[in-house]
């Protein structure tokens, strides 16, 4: 990988503007030819029954699919390559939650019914606890984890912004975690009485429906740019 930075600053900052993040045109339309690669080493992991080193090659297959654009065929076949992974190891509601990315699809909708029928003889309950996953894209989810502690919850909010060369650099994160009770499905978070947040002025609201959470952010939480607890969740695992 190459990177400008010499140059950058021995032009100064205007310069720098300029071509910071800039990363050699080669490298990423190299990068972007290595999809096929996780997909054909996943594939083969996946043939062989290791289905968490497939699951790793396919999320990066997802998330270079993603990246470099390809036909939405292309992107669509590999969420079902890593649904098909958390489909035989049990984790149905991930499967499930990968699948919903393309439900137009004709792979999704046959591989929906499996998973389908695989969660009518183990469903997810509809009880608070558990993990909720929301798309970040790339390959990545951001997550709220609910654990019962007492007659209160844990509840840990870990969230992402996948910018524009997020695989390069990596995203923009933000969390949180509080202990609270969970009244007529509702919770919330307040970084006022976060220590670990200080100079953050948010609240964050928790609705529980189901096998579904709503969050609403009011104020400032602190996190990372373009990082917000915001919008739908969906309940891919009970704890």
């Amino acid at each position: 990988m190459k990177f400008w930075l010499p140059a950058c600053f021995l032009a100064g900052w205007f310069m720098c503007f300029n071509v910071w993040a800039k990363i050699d045109e080669p490298d990423i339309k190299t990068d972007c030819l290595k999809t096929g690669i996780y997909a054909s080493a996943g594939k083969v992991a996946y043939q062989q029954g290791d289905y968490t080193k497939a699951q790793n090659l396919f999320r990066n297959q997802v998330a270079w699919s993603e990246f470099c654009h390809l036909p939405a065929s292309e992107t669509s076949t590999a969420y079902n390559n890593i649904a098909l992974t958390y489909l035989h190891l049990g984790q149905y509601g991930k499967a499930k939650a990968w699948l919903s990315l393309a439900p137009q699809d004709r792979k999704t909708q046959f591989n929906f019914k499996k998973v389908e029928n695989k969660l009518l003889a183990k469903p997810i309950t509809e009880d608070p606890a558990g993990l909720y996953w929301q798309y970040a894209g790339q390959g990545s989810w951001n997550t709220v984890e609910v654990k019962p502690e007492e007659s209160q919850y844990v509840i840990q909010f870990r969230g992402m912004f996948m910018g524009t060369m997020s695989l390069y650099y990596g995203p923009n994160t933000g969390d949180f975690s509080t202990m609270t009770a969970i009244k007529h499905h509702q919770a919330l978070y307040n970084s006022i009485n976060d220590v670990s947040a200080a100079g953050s002025d948010c609240t964050v609201a928790m609705s529980f429906a189901g096998q579904s959470l709503s969050l609403k952010t009011t104020g400032d939480c602190g996190f990372g740019e373009n990082v917000q607890a915001t919008g739908q969740y969906v309940k891919v695992e009970d704890y």
